[in-house]
């Protein structure tokens, strides 16, 4: 690179030292001149563009390429590694640990967000955003961007776009390639740096300056809500509206902290834990700060999340692409089927991850579901040939492991199932959820010190599951150790009011230590909530 440029250069000065020595007449000088200065022009000319390309070839992104949309334009995004999250579970943070380094695949990326215009080109109507115009919240023009859209309304749109290109698959980028391509290679608190200063965060950033109690002022005042895209300054990958504007929907389910992040970058789905899937979480991610939150909202390891069927006038979204090719496209039915689980159609999800092993066997997430699920309709053998299958393609899998011990364990083979666990400890003894499904397993089969040890450790890894100190309570109480086990149904009521069985169960501890009206009371209440004795 320095060669070239050097090369470059020389060759240009050389040019003008030519036109330098030329001894025309004064007369014709002005001509020659002018002759000169044009070539010069050109040169020079010629040169910046060099000069330009080759510092965005430094920097690891080309020049933006067109998309299927007018105005639609996509960067390329070099593969590496992000450190994503923070070392602080203090103020803004807490929902940003622990730090995991994930390796992000090469992408492109749209420049900018999806405008009001691309909307109305493919969709015929600009519908979604007309209630809000009265008070001003947004503008409405074609290089807006477009908002008031939940994340479903984004995923009818990419299923429309989708049909368009046969070159590419279009979807929402996954949370760490977002920010990924965020930081544009930084690793501040900004893509700009660490600086807080309005002066500088103004120039690549809109958000909102005033407190939340003069926010009325600010919406009705000159220049409010979300711009124009493209109107402020990019990061050094050229991407513009990183931080601010509209808020930006991602691929991702939320969840509470990075555990379960998977360490390719791909979108994070719901773990297979003691909340999986009776209590899934189908809040999707949505990253940036915009127009209507503050500065330190916008940064760009910030996080937030909405419910996927609700809207805001601050959120919109921008697209991934990459190339179409029957493993992207098998990925694409994937996460297709996921979304029809979520919806409660687990047979039309069974049969998306079907259509998705047929474009790619070795896709393991969808083996993985697809048994999981499978299992849960009845079809308990084809689960753990499906189980079998994942392992044979990545033996040192946890997950799988995982997985297929509680289906075995569902499926009352305690002994298989405790097998499988031993083997996830062996793999990764740190790995998510894994002390409380052994545990369980030890309270199955009886093992009740065992149980009492790994679901400590359960608790330890995650003090919020009342899950845990629900199946140790219930150890304890095997053990006969009835205080100990009154101990932790208080625990799991105090997280979570409503767990019936956990009064339920203190009722009768209370009842063995003759404390009758304590368990009448817990009795009432456990009946109360749907438990009939």
């Amino acid at each position: 690179m320095r060669v070239l440029l050097l090369l470059l250069l020389y060759y240009y000065y050389r040019q003008l030292d030519r036109i330098a020595s030329n001894e025309e007449s004064l007369e014709v000088g002005v001509a020659v001149n002018l002759t000169a200065g044009g070539s010069g022009m050109k040169l020079l000319l010629i040169f910046s563009a060099i000069l330009f390309t080759c510092s965005r070839m430094a920097s690891g992104t080309d020049l933006p390429s067109e998309g299927p949309l007018e105005g639609m334009q996509f960067v390329s995004i070099p593969e590496g590694d992000l450190l994503i999250g923070s070392n602080s579970a203090e103020n803004e943070c807490f929902d940003q640990i622990p730090q995991r380094r994930v390796h992000i695949d090469s992408f492109e990326i749209m420049s900018t967000e999806v405008t009001q215009g691309m909307w109305k080109e493919l969709m015929g109507s600009n519908e979604c955003i007309t209630p809000f115009l009265w008070i001003g919240i947004c503008g409405k023009d074609s290089d807006y961007p477009v908002y008031a859209i939940s994340w479903f309304d984004c995923r009818d749109f990419i299923d429309r776009l989708n049909r368009l290109d046969s070159s590419y698959v279009y979807r929402l980028p996954g949370e760490a390639e977002w920010e990924y391509a965020c930081r544009s290679g930084s690793d501040t608190d900004f893509f700009w740096g660490d600086s807080y200063r309005d002066s500088l965060a103004s120039r690549y950033c809109r958000y909102r300056v005033n407190e939340l109690n003069q926010i009325w002022i600010e919406i009705n005042s000159v220049g409010s809500g979300a711009r124009e895209v493209a109107s402020l300054e990019p990061n050094s990958w050229g991407l513009f509206d990183m931080a601010g504007n509209v808020s930006e929907w991602c691929r991702d389910r939320y969840s509470p902290d990075y555990d379960y992040l998977p360490p390719d970058g791909s979108p994070f789905h719901y773990p297979c834990d003691d909340q999986w899937p009776q209590q899934m979480n189908t809040r999707r991610v949505h990253r940036g700060g915009s127009w209507l939150t503050s500065l330190s909202i916008c940064r760009s390891g910030s996080r937030s999340s909405q419910a996927p069927e609700l809207w805001a006038t601050c959120i919109g979204f921008r697209l991934v692409r990459v190339p179409r090719t029957s493993r992207n496209c098998a990925l694409m039915l994937f996460h297709a089927g996921v979304d029809s689980i979520d919806t409660g159609s687990d047979r039309e999800g069974i049969e998306l991850f079907s259509r998705a092993l047929k474009m790619d066997p070795t896709l393991i997430d969808a083996l993985l579901y697809r048994g999981f699920f499978r299992h849960g309709i009845g079809e308990t053998e084809q689960a753990l040939s499906d189980f079998e299958t994942a392992l044979e393609l990545d033996p040192e899998n946890a997950g799988s492991y995982q997985i297929m011990g509680v289906v075995l364990s569902d499926a009352e083979y305690d002994q298989k199932a405790l097998k499988a666990y031993n083997t996830v400890v062996e793999l990764d003894p740190d790995y998510p959820g894994i002390y409380f499904h052994r545990g369980l397993s030890h309270v199955f089969l009886w093992n009740l010190d065992e149980a009492i040890s790994d679901l400590s450790r359960a608790i330890v890894y995650n003090p919020g599951s009342p899950s845990a100190y629900y199946a140790r309570g219930s150890a304890y109480c095997l053990n006969e150790q009835y205080d100990r086990a009154i101990e932790d149904m208080s625990s799991t009521i105090e997280i979570n009011p409503e767990y019936s069985e956990a009064y339920m169960l203190r009722s009768q501890m209370y009842r063995e230590l003759g404390n009758l009206e304590q368990a009448e009371s817990d009795s009432i209440r456990a009946t109360a909530l749907g438990i009939v004795e």
